[in-house]
């Protein structure tokens, strides 16, 4: 017997905004919120990132979301049956945020700047950005939330054969509000895609990126860098699907987490029996930089296939003594030869933006953050 789960007021909120007369979908994402509720740490998936918790202190109002675009959008349109996504929080924002916002770069170097911003309540929002073939693109993502609020935002970005993307996503730090976003990434053949992410946390902040990889000649390069302070807390969650033969990926995420900060990191690979060849990596690097602080990691690979090169690591550690002393000898404080040593661990990741003015930018930030840490 499966005892029924007790609903807090910001999922009895989300039932009451969600049609009853639903079908499709949407009949079944009502479902399974009645059914299940919110993600919370029993879900495998969400284990180290409690949802349902951290939504507690969230006004239940909607509020729409604030999205600062470079701009218009090409069509605005109900979200159809191939813009949505799998789970429980792309499929709500898809049904809560009204007509989806969809871009379309068709013109070689095109870039497309996002910024969204939360007041106090939830705020869903559906963005589409398809890029044509053979085009280069690039797209710049920020994201920020305020206290007693909650940005659940879906983005789908859809890659036609031979196309190129560079994504970088900057997640602004928040004391007590929450961000989801959920992406998926469909890519075509011969197609390449590169997405470097600076996130600095929230009440929870969770970052979490689908590829559908076909093979057949397409690259990924998934890195990122987190820095955390406070109570914090950031997840970035990842998931590769290789579906086809001769594909490439790989991934690189660093972090340092401080104070009584919680880092996540999640990250499979998966590759079918199809996908032969594939060449595939993804690394995790944690430090910790105070004993209350928390670094949870857990990467994967999943294959099926025979005929592969496919690897995966994970560290965790500290500030090294002896290049701390090394520094120190040379006339430095303590102070400044940890910032600097985090800086350099940190900045890797970053080096991956092949376009100068956002990397400075994004790493003057991840500098900013560090003083105030330290």
């Amino acid at each position: 017997m499966t005892l029924p789960v007790k609903l807090s007021p910001i999922e009895h909120g989300f039932l009451r905004d969600l049609s009853a007369s639903g079908s499709g979908w949407r009949a079944e994402l009502r479902e399974d919120l009645e059914a299940r509720g919110l993600p919370h740490r029993r879900v495998e998936e969400w284990k180290w990132s409690d949802l349902k918790t951290a939504l507690s202190r969230v006004e239940s109002g909607q509020v729409p979301l604030t999205v600062s675009a470079s701009r218009e959008p090409d069509e605005r349109r109900a979200p159809g049956d191939d813009d949505v996504m799998a789970g429980v929080m792309p499929r709500l924002a898809a049904a809560l945020g009204g007509d989806a916002s969809l871009y379309r770069l068709e013109r070689q170097d095109d870039v497309l700047s996002l910024d969204i911003e939360a007041n106090a309540g939830t705020g869903h929002t559906l963005i589409v950005v398809d890029v044509a073939p053979g085009i280069s693109a690039r797209l710049d993502e920020r994201y920020a939330v305020t206290d007693a609020s909650l940005a659940n935002i879906a983005i789908l970005v859809r890659l036609g054969s031979g196309a190129r993307l560079e994504r970088t996503i900057e997640q602004a730090g928040s004391d007590d509000g929450v961000l989801v976003v959920t992406s998926r990434i469909e890519l075509g053949t011969e197609a390449g895609f590169k997405q470097t992410t600076l996130g600095f946390g929230a009440r929870l902040a969770r970052l979490e990126t689908h590829v559908i990889h076909p093979g057949e000649g397409a690259k990924v390069s998934l890195a990122g860098s987190y820095l955390l302070s406070g109570k914090r807390h950031l997840d970035q969650t990842t998931l590769v699907h290789h579906t086809g033969p001769n594909g490439e990926t790989r991934e690189l995420f660093k972090g340092a987490a401080g104070d009584r900060a919680r880092g996540v990191f999640q990250g499979k690979i998966a590759v079918d029996r199809a996908a032969q060849k594939t060449d595939a990596e993804m690394q995790h690097r944690g430090m910790l930089l105070s004993d209350g602080a928390e670094i949870d990691a857990k990467p994967e690979l999943e294959i099926y296939a025979d005929d592969v090169v496919c690897a995966h690591g994970n560290a965790l550690g500290a500030i090294d003594d002896d290049a701390l002393f090394y520094m120190r000898q040379r006339g430095m404080s303590e102070t400044e030869a940890r910032a600097l040593l985090t800086e350099s661990f940190l900045a890797e990741p970053l080096d991956a933006i092949t376009d100068e003015v956002r990397r400075d930018d994004l790493l003057a930030k991840l500098r900013t953050a560090l003083e105030a840490l330290t």
